[in-house]
């Protein structure tokens, strides 16, 4: 039942995205929608946050992704004002890591708290690296919409994904191994990031 009541909320989101697309001509949210999905990084860090909250159940399904949100509009808005974050890029790369690892790890009877205070400070990194490559001449909150559905719309798959391998062992350990894949993918982009730093010095 949960996940149906998150399948039509995911339907509801989707033709706005369709609308978008099909106007063609609100650039300023279709950037911000596209952004997310652009990077693999920001990609799979989102879809990790749902599906983390939806191993977690109770109310972190809904808190998870609402804190990660909330912090990635206000780190937009620094993007937006070109407020400079150190190391921003890495600490998005470690969000990977870090949410892989959630993926592995969480399960129902562990404390919400530790892995909601990470999302709330790799959401403001992810928003706030959306927020300092808007395009120019573009409407900036319209961009911010953009990236929020788009994110939203990727927690929600996170949750589904999560929602249904919590009901069947032989899913549930093939999500745990895909939270592997996530956090080794997360590594190779942390030595390919570290190897460029090398590599321009």
């Amino acid at each position: 039942m949960r996940g149906l009541r998150l399948g039509g909320l995911l339907t509801l989101l989707l033709p706005a995205v369709a609308q978008a697309h099909a106007g063609g001509g609100d650039t300023g949210l279709i950037s911000g929608l596209m952004h997310p999905v652009y990077g693999l990084d920001h990609l799979l860090a989102m879809i990790s946050v749902g599906v983390v909250s939806a191993q977690l159940g109770g109310t972190s399904i809904w808190r998870i992704p609402a804190v990660f949100v909330g912090a990635m509009m206000v780190g937009g808005a620094l993007g937006i004002l070109r407020f400079t974050l150190p190391d921003a890029d890495l600490g998005i790369i470690a969000s990977v890591v870090v949410l892989g690892m959630g993926i592995v790890l969480a399960h129902r009877h562990m404390s919400p708290w530790p892995i909601t205070g990470l999302v709330l400070f790799f959401g403001a990194l992810h928003g706030h690296a959306h927020g300092i490559e808007i395009p120019e001449a573009v409407s900036p909150a319209l961009y911010t919409l953009g990236f929020l559905i788009s994110t939203s719309v990727l927690h929600i798959l996170g949750v589904l994904i999560g929602d249904v391998a919590t009901r069947q062992t032989w899913l549930w350990k093939g999500l745990r191994f895909a939270g592997g894949l996530v956090t080794a993918s997360g590594m190779a982009f942390l030595l390919q990031a570290l190897g460029a730093a090398v590599w321009t010095r």
